[in-house]
């Protein structure tokens, strides 16, 4: 079962991810002076993927970050079926755990959130 592909680009199965949505509100959203809150839902159900993975290559990273790269890019992810959506990078992190013989090994961290 493919978990995550970026691009058309299947991805190695993370060891951590999670896939959480919000709504999205106009920004007539608030509360009154009373304290009521009076809200505008504009959009509901976006996607948002946190997703990381341990003791990956130099080329595995790359991968992963390369795919991220563009402002815009579809995503296929899995959330007890497949799902397509358009998606960019928030922060993306790499974290070298390891180097020794000319090998690395290294720590990816990333969040897709849904346009």
């Amino acid at each position: 079962m493919t978990i995550l592909k970026i691009g058309g680009v299947e991805m190695p199965a993370p060891h951590s991810y999670k896939v959480s949505l919000s709504d999205l509100d106009s920004a007539d959203t608030g509360r009154t002076e009373d304290g009521v809150l009076v809200r505008a839902r504009v959009r509901g159900g976006v996607a948002k993927i946190s997703a990381a993975w341990q003791a990956l290559s130099t080329d595995q990273c790359a991968a992963i970050l390369n795919a991220t790269a563009a402002d815009r890019f579809t995503v296929e992810y899995f959330f007890g079926t497949a799902r397509t959506a358009q998606m960019y990078a928030g922060t993306r992190t790499a974290d070298l755990i390891a180097a020794r013989e000319g090998q690395a090994v290294w720590e990816v961290t990333l969040d897709l959130v849904e346009f």
